[in-house]
């Protein structure tokens, strides 16, 4: 029997959402912070900067994801949840949900909520952060 580490090794890890975790900070850190006691976020002027509406929904929608990580709790927004952050106007929230959703950027759970399926967060640190 030999000492060596098996290759495979570097495959497995503690935290399978831990490179999720790192991805996300890197994509979101120039758009959003989130208050840690009231869960809430605030925009960046870079948020606003944002070139269309679909843009700004996939960074709210990942923050989303990062909030969800953070407090361990359930993935995703309701477009009333969206709304009510008042970063754009409800037509907007909608169109834009369906034009993601009807692309596949975004999925929908059986309640409602949209959230970004975790494979588009290395896409989304490559377009956002260039």
């Amino acid at each position: 029997m030999t000492n060596q580490k098996d290759p495979l090794a570097s495959l497995f890890t503690s935290d399978a959402k831990a490179i999720d975790r790192q991805k996300l900070a890197e994509l979101l850190e120039p758009f959003v912070i989130i208050d840690e006691g009231s869960k809430e976020f605030s925009f960046h002027d870079t948020f606003n900067s944002l070139k269309t509406n679909m843009q700004k929904i996939e960074i709210i929608l990942s923050a989303a994801k990062a909030r969800a990580l953070f407090f361990n709790e359930v993935d995703g927004l309701s477009p009333g949840d969206i709304i009510t952050l008042g970063v754009m106007p409800e037509g907007s929230v909608k169109t834009s949900l369906k034009k993601l959703f009807d692309r596949h950027k975004i999925k929908k759970d059986k309640d409602g909520r949209y959230f970004i399926p975790s494979y588009r967060i290395s896409e989304l640190v490559k377009q956002f952060n260039n």
